[in-house]
């Protein structure tokens, strides 16, 4: 576990549970503060109550998927008069569903799966300007 402060709080949206905790796992690694949801419904309660610095959020998911749960999120976003937070897709390869369809919906940026925590640690430094000298792990999530 890192020595720096926690800085930061990243939400992970990701319906199968051992990669959600994989994911939380390599931030810990990059001294990231994660909560997650398995599903939109989960992740639009949580932004809702709590606001996040990031939010990685899978595209595929029962009950609300990524797509619906970001335009739910950015609306919430709109009528509290709140800055937007930077909404990355992750996808495996959802049929039909390319970064520009996600851009278009509001998200900022697109990632396929698995995540490497090098892709993570990118991410990071993109949209939270954070870097962290942690070593890179081959684990992906």
């Amino acid at each position: 576990m890192p020595n720096t402060p926690r800085t930061h709080t990243i939400l992970v949206v990701e319906d199968d549970i051992t990669l959600r905790h994989v994911l939380i796992l390599q931030l810990d690694k990059l001294g990231i503060r994660a909560d997650s949801a398995a599903n939109g419904i989960e992740a639009l309660r949580r932004v809702h109550n709590f606001d996040y610095d990031l939010i990685l959020m899978d595209i595929q998911m029962p009950d609300m998927n990524g797509l619906e749960a970001a335009v739910a999120i950015r609306s919430h976003e709109k009528q509290k008069q709140h800055a937007p937070i930077p909404i990355i897709a992750m996808t495996a390869g959802a049929p039909g569903v390319d970064s520009s369809t996600c851009l278009s919906l509001g998200f900022n940026d697109f990632v396929l799966k698995p995540l490497t925590l090098g892709t993570l640690k990118s991410l990071i430094q993109k949209w939270l300007g954070a870097s962290n000298n942690n070593e890179e792990a081959t684990n992906t999530a």
